[in-house]
């Protein structure tokens, strides 16, 4: 056999590969999406955005992830199409955490601050704004000074009141 069959027996075999996880990758983000989706309908808003609770789970159970996990799916992905709702789940965490109230809010913060404090400081910070919204100075100080001594790098993406 000559080298430039082998190499292309090699190359199909690596797009072969490819092709299959990527597909594996995309129907796996895609009921983390569905599930998202369904769990938005139930209002359960914090299991939308973050996933079934991990440590619930029992062994045989299916762990299925909420909007985070598509993101975290495709977010470094270099080669290869990303899907379209992919682009639809990087709205949602914001939209989300706009609908918690102050004590949903709270618990959020509470829970994930040290489990896994992806979207903590936009809790923090949609907090701040609540607090300032009802008058509560001192809760927004408090989120203030929680985000400068906990993500002293955040920045907020809102443009409401600073």
């Amino acid at each position: 056999m000559s080298n430039g069959i082998k190499l292309g027996l090699f190359a199909l075999l690596v797009a072969i590969a490819y092709g299959t996880a990527w597909l594996k990758t995309y129907q796996l983000s895609e009921r983390y999406n569905e599930y998202a989706h369904q769990q938005i309908e139930e209002q359960n808003l914090l299991i939308a955005l973050k996933g079934m609770n991990k440590l619930e789970l029992r062994q045989d159970d299916v762990y299925l992830g909420g909007f985070q996990q598509v993101l975290e799916t495709w977010e470094n992905a270099v080669l290869g199409p990303k899907p379209s709702f992919y682009d639809d789940a990087k709205a949602m965490p914001e939209k989300i955490l706009a609908q918690l109230n102050q004590q949903q809010l709270e618990m959020f913060i509470e829970t994930y601050v040290e489990l896994d404090a992806r979207y903590v400081p936009e809790a923090a910070e949609q907090l701040r704004i609540l607090a300032l919204q009802n008058g509560d100075s001192e809760l927004a100080t408090e989120m203030s000074e929680f985000l400068l001594e906990a993500f002293p790098n955040y920045k907020p993406k809102s443009t409401l009141e600073q």
